[in-house]
C-alpha cells in the first residue's frame, strides 16, 4: 500500500524549501527493469512471482541496524532469523561498520522513515549487485526519499559486499524459489476478472503484477508499488496468499478515484479522519485522503474476497475483518462496506457511482449511533 511519512517529508520540504521532485536527488537516466536469474521468476500471463533480490539485501540490511519488530503473537520467519544470524556472524569483525550504518539508518530525518519507505526506494534499483538506480524521481512511491535514500545504492553495495550477502542468499534462495512456486496463476486470472468485473469498469491499465515474498519482514505487512509497468505487491509472512492481492492492485485504482471526489465531501470524510487517525489501526495513514483510500480499498477487498470465495466462512471471516479495522481505527471501513450494497444494486460502474456513495455516507455521529444500535440489539 502506497502510505504516507507525513513527518519526513514536511521536514525535507522546510530544510530544503523543496516544492516537488525537481530538487530531490540526482537526475536518473530511466533504463527497462531486467531479471537476470530465470530460475527465481516465474511468469504468466500479465503476472510474475519475483525471489527479488533487493528486497532481499534492502530487509537484511534493516534488520542488521536494528530493525527487530515483529506482530504481536508472532514469531520472526525462520527464514529471517537464518539471515540475521549469518549477518551477525559475517559483521562481527567490523563493529565500526555495523555502528556507522545504524547511525546512517537512524539520522534525524530518516528514522521517521518506516519500512515500507525502503522496501518501495530499492524498487527502482536494478534488480541484482551491484544496485543502481534505473527508474527516475517522479515515478518514486515518496517523492522526498530520493532525498533522503540517494546514497542507499552505494551503502547497500557496501553492506552487500561486507556481510557476504552473496554467500547469504545462496544459503536461502531455495526458500524463497519455494515460496514463489506456491503462487496459483490460474486462480489469480479469475481473481483480476472477477475485480472487474464486480467494479463494472474496464480494465485501463497494462500492467504485469508482480508477487513479492518477504519473509524479512513482521507478519501481516505489505505494500504495492508500480514502476516501469510492474506492480509490485511485496508481501510478509502472514500477507501472502498465493494468489491476487486485491488490496494492493485496488490501490491502483482506488487511490485516484478517491483523490479525484474527496473535495466534494471532504468535511464529512475530515471529521471521520480526525476521529481516527490516532488509533492504533490507523497510525500509517497520516493523511486524510490516504485514510480514505485505505478504508475504501479494505471494504472493496472484504467484499471482492468474499463474493470470490463465496463460502459461509469467507463471508464471516471478511465480515470480521471489516468489523476489526473499524474498531482500530480506520473507522470509514464498516460505514463503505455497507454502502456497496447500493452499489451492487445500482448497476453502475464503480467509478460513476462514488460520488453517490460519498453522498449516502452518513455523518460520523449517525455513524457511530447506528453502529452502536446495531450492537444492542444483537
Amino acid at each position: 500500500m502506497r502510505r504516507c511519512a507525513s513527518f519526513a517529508a514536511a521536514f525535507v520540504l522546510s530544510l530544503a524549501g523543496c516544492s516537488g521532485l525537481s530538487c530531490c536527488g540526482s537526475k536518473v537516466r530511466p533504463e527497462p527493469v531486467s531479471f537476470n536469474h530465470p530460475d527465481e521468476v516465474i511468469r504468466g500471463e500479465g503476472f510474475m512471482a519475483l525471489a527479488d533480490r533487493r528486497e532481499f539485501a534492502v530487509m537484511a540490511f534493516l534488520n542488521a541496524t536494528g530493525f527487530n519488530e515483529e506482530a504481536q503473537g508472532e514469531q520472526m520467519h525462520p527464514v529471517r532469523l537464518k539471515v540475521r544470524q549469518m549477518v551477525v556472524a559475517n559483521l562481527a569483525e567490523h563493529p565500526k561498520k555495523v555502528k556507522a550504518w545504524r547511525r546512517y539508518r537512524n539520522g534525524l530525518v530518516r528514522k521517521h522513515l518506516g519500512t515500507y519507505n525502503y522496501q518501495d526506494y530499492v524498487l527502482s534499483l536494478s534488480t541484482d549487485y551491484p544496485f543502481r538506480r534505473i527508474r527516475p524521481n517522479d515515478e518514486l512511491g515518496y517523492w522526498y526519499t530520493a532525498w533522503l535514500l540517494g546514497d542507499l545504492p552505494k551503502v547497500l553495495n557496501h553492506f552487500w559486499r561486507t556481510a557476504k550477502l552473496d554467500k547469504v542468499w545462496d544459503a536461502v534462495k531455495d526458500d524463497y524459489i519455494a515460496e514463489i512456486k506456491r503462487y496459483d496463476f490460474e486462480k489469480k486470472q479469475r481473481e483480476m476478472a472477477f475485480l472487474w468485473k464486480y467494479l463494472g469498469m474496464e480494465r485501463q491499465d497494462t500492467l504485469t503484477l508482480v508477487n513479492v515474498p518477504n519473509p524479512l519482514d513482521r507478519h501481516f505487512s505489505a505494500i504495492g508499488a508500480g514502476y516501469d509497468g510492474y506492480h509490485y505487491s511485496v508481501e510478509s509472512p502472514g500477507a501472502i496468499a498465493h494468489s491476487l492481492n486485491i488490496h494492493e492492485y485496488l490501490h491502483s485504482i482506488v487511490n485516484a478515484l478517491v483523490s479525484k471526489n474527496y473535495a466534494g465531501h471532504k468535511s464529512k470524510l475530515l471529521k471521520y479522519y480526525k476521529a481516527g487517525k490516532n488509533a492504533p489501526g490507523a497510525a500509517s495513514y497520516r493523511e486524510p485522503t490516504i485514510f480514505v483510500s485505505e478504508c475504501m480499498v479494505r471494504a472493496l477487498d472484504r467484499r471482492i474476497r468474499g463474493r470470490f470465495e463465496n463460502t459461509p466462512r469467507w463471508t464471516k471471516l471478511t465480515k470480521d475483518q471489516v468489523a476489526s479495522n473499524t474498531q482500530e481505527g480506520l473507522n470509514l471501513t464498516q460505514p463503505f462496506y455497507d454502502l456497496l450494497d447500493g452499489f451492487e444494486r445500482s448497476g453502475q460502474p464503480f467509478d460513476q457511482y462514488l460520488p453517490t456513495l460519498l453522498e449516502h455516507l452518513p455523518n460520523i455521529s449517525d455513524s457511530v449511533a447506528a453502529g452502536q444500535a446495531t450492537e444492542t440489539s444483537s
